[in-house]
C-alpha cells in the first residue's frame, strides 16, 4: 500500500479490517506489547477500545504496521495501538 509519497496515509480499509478483527476477539498481543503495557499500565479492554473508537489507520512501510490513531482507551484517554494484520490482528506495541 502505497503512502503515494507522503509519509503517512489513512486507510479506511485497513482501519475496517482491524476493527472488524477488534469486534470478533481476533487480536493478539504480543510479548512485547504486553511489556510495553505492564510499563504504560494499559489492559486488554483498554486495546480493544482503542482499536474500535480509532479514527485512521497509518501505514508506516518503514516498519510494515499500521499505526491505528484516534481511538481511546476505557478511561477516555487518548491511545495509539499499533497492529500488524495477518490471519488476526496483532497489536505491535502501544503509545
Amino acid at each position: 500500500m502505497s503512502a503515494n509519497g507522503h509519509g503517512h496515509v489513512n486507510d479506511a480499509k485497513a482501519l475496517a479490517e482491524i476493527q472488524r478483527l477488534g469486534r470478533l476477539g481476533r487480536v493478539i498481543i504480543n510479548p512485547h506489547a504486553n511489556r510495553r503495557m505492564e510499563e504504560r499500565r494499559v489492559t486488554d479492554p483498554d486495546i480493544y477500545r482503542a482499536m474500535l473508537t480509532a479514527t485512521a489507520a497509518l501505514w508506516q512501510a518503514d516498519h510494515g504496521n499500521w499505526r491505528v490513531e484516534g481511538g481511546v482507551d476505557t478511561d477516555g484517554d487518548e491511545l495509539t495501538v499499533i497492529c500488524d494484520i495477518e490471519a488476526d490482528v496483532v497489536v505491535v506495541t502501544v503509545f
